[in-house]
């Protein structure tokens, strides 16, 4: 068989391929969305099927709206409006992943939103880590593991954002305390991007 005939064939095999979604999470500057945006172009490349869907919450937005206007959004609303959104998402391309061939990686979850809650000093609630919980069971989640520094000056570098360092280092502690926990798997963001896109596909065997 020529190699154009052997591509031709898997990517016509590729199109019948089950569902499967990953689950990316990391602290602010891991590099969750770089290494899914690459991987998922490389996929493309290679004509086999695969998608990204954001699962945001709007923290960002909020706290870009609150600092350029001088209104303070008071605490409670804006974990009501975090929560709200990124649920909202999470229901949504859930199901979508659900009936879409081939991969989805999802950036961020709702357990994104617990980590924030407990970075804030606040009670995750019975919920939430229900929610989570049960709309992870099908998934294989990830954890881009960084050391805080190097995201604290990833994220400078971008300079679209901040994020203080001690924030950064007590959501990456909950992030290993959760995978821990629930056994997600663990890969070191440090790494280049080409290499940790190897390992995410390694994982997805593509």
């Amino acid at each position: 068989m020529t190699a154009i005939a052997e591509k031709v064939l898997s990517a016509k095999n590729s199109a019948h391929d089950p569902p499967r979604t990953f689950v990316v999470m990391g602290i602010d500057g891991a590099g969750k969305s770089t290494a899914i945006a690459t991987l998922v172009q490389e996929l493309h490349n290679e004509q086999i099927p695969a998608r990204s869907l954001a699962n945001a919450a709007g923290r960002r937005w909020l706290n870009n709206f609150s600092l350029n206007s001088g209104i303070r959004i008071p605490r409670v609303l804006q974990e009501l409006i975090e929560t709200t959104v990124r649920i909202f998402n999470v229901v949504r391309n859930s199901l979508a992943a659900a009936h879409a061939p081939g991969l989805t990686v999802m950036d961020r979850h709702l357990y994104c939103q617990l980590v924030l809650r407990h970075v804030r000093s606040h009670k995750p609630g019975l919920l939430l880590p229900w929610l989570a919980r049960k709309c992870t069971e099908n998934t294989t989640v990830i954890l881009l593991d960084v050391e805080p520094l190097l995201a604290f000056e990833r994220i400078n570098a971008r300079a679209e954002d901040e994020e203080p360092l001690e924030y950064l280092q007590t959501a990456r502690a909950e992030y290993l305390r959760l995978a821990k926990l629930h056994g997600w798997l663990v890969l070191d963001a440090s790494v280049p991007t080409t290499q940790l896109v190897d390992q995410l596909r390694m994982i997805a065997g593509k």
